[in-house]
């Protein structure tokens, strides 16, 4: 269990090096991956999880 947890911390470590060296890199699209594309993977989560929800209700109900 401690090698898993150690295998998750050193992947978010590198993950976030790389995301600050491609910002310090490329200032402009950091600034619109940030603000646009952050704002484009919450619209898709929420889409997601509302699929998730709503599918099986509407099939026990007999919607779909």
């Amino acid at each position: 269990m401690s090698a898993i947890f150690k295998a998750i911390h050193e992947f978010d470590k590198r993950i976030e090096a790389r995301a600050e060296h491609f910002a310090f890199k490329h200032p402009y699209l950091s600034f619109f991956a940030v603000f646009i594309g952050m704002l484009i993977c919450v619209l898709v989560a929420v889409f997601f999880f509302t699929v998730i929800i709503t599918v099986p209700i509407a099939l026990i109900f007999g919607w779909l």
